[in-house]
């Protein structure tokens, strides 16, 4: 019996160390440095809904006359600090060369009440009223910051991918432009809103080896097992959704960025859909790409899949904003 309870327990230690190896090598991963910076981050806070709602922003040295707005949002479980690292601090770089204010808000506990109808986090379950909560960010901004209630933009990753859509489909006057990273609109089951069918400016970023937002549709749940947030359509699927009410139907302009990192196990093409008089969309394919945001010096936790490193995400999106109409 001694004998039995010493390999019994030899194997549970060495199970446990085993996994723990695991899982330390599938969630390792590293953030671009930060760069040398011009401005400051701001900290700041503003009642909303009954609940104190909380904000960072980068402030460049020299902001235009009337800002425009960028606003970043972050993914479940993360913050807005974890918002610039996720894009590689690229966005407070571009407000340094462009002259705009990157606002990165703080979900509800860590998550947005987005698109989608289900969701396993508080956020969710409480109803929380996180587009009230982005509008009073807007206009505090103009009041303090004195910036362009007529220029502002969203993009986010993830569970900040979805809430930019349910700004897109529910409140489309919102910003001029929304671009949505590792994240797909809902089927008509699980969407979480009414939408208003108006046209809007629309880019989407996925990866085709996604296992959290499935690139080909269907439930958006990690390895199939965890974090279930119910189904969306594909990535075709979602880019044709804003297509169809953009009134987009010619062929796309399609670019294939060079593979300048063979090794990351991905590559990038972009479709372009855009006319005269009319919103633009765009599809960004991450070929092989997992739930990650593409920068050359990003390396995502293995769990999520390949991080592409042949494109600045940021660069690419804020291209996107200034240009359409």
């Amino acid at each position: 019996m001694r004998r039995w309870l010493t390999r019994a327990l030899s194997g549970a230690a060495l199970a446990v160390v085993t996994f723990a190896g695991l899982a330390f090598w599938a969630l390792q991963h590293s953030f671009p440095p930060m760069p040398t910076l011009s401005g400051r981050i701001e900290h700041a806070t503003l009642e909303q809904g009954g609940r104190v709602r909380s904000w960072i922003a980068y402030v460049p040295a020299r902001t235009a006359a009337h800002p425009a707005l960028v606003f970043v949002l972050h993914g479940s479980m993360g913050s807005g600090q974890q918002a610039r690292a996720y894009y590689g601090y690229d966005f407070d770089r571009l407000a340094d060369r462009h002259g705009f204010i990157a606002v990165y808000p703080q979900g509800y506990d860590g998550h947005w009440n987005d698109c989608k109808v289900m969701g396993p986090f508080a956020a969710k379950r409480e109803h929380i009223d996180d587009v009230g909560f982005l509008h009073a960010l807007v206009a505090r901004l103009v009041r303090d910051r004195n910036a362009d209630p007529t220029h502002v933009y969203v993009t986010g990753v993830s569970n900040g991918g979805s809430m930019a859509l349910r700004l897109a489909l529910q409140a489309p006057d919102f910003a001029r432009a929304y671009a949505a990273v590792s994240a797909s609109v809902p089927t008509p089951g699980n969407m979480a809103v009414t939408p208003t069918d108006q046209p809007v400016s629309v880019l989407l970023m996925n990866g085709t080896g996604d296992p959290f937002n499935p690139w080909r549709g269907g439930n958006v749940v990690l390895h199939g097992v965890w974090g279930n947030r119910g189904p969306v359509l594909s990535a075709q699927g979602s880019i044709d959704y804003f297509r169809k009410l953009d009134g987009l139907d010619g062929a796309p302009q399609v670019t294939r960025f060079p593979d300048r990192d063979p090794g990351d196990g991905s590559t990038a093409e972009r479709a372009l859909w855009s006319a005269p008089g009319k919103r633009s969309v765009a599809l960004y394919t991450i070929n092989g790409g997992g739930h990650n945001v593409p920068h050359p010096a990003m390396h995502g936790p293995r769990l999520l899949g390949n991080t592409n490193r042949d494109i600045h995400a940021a660069d690419e999106i804020w291209d996107f904003f200034a240009s359409v109409p």
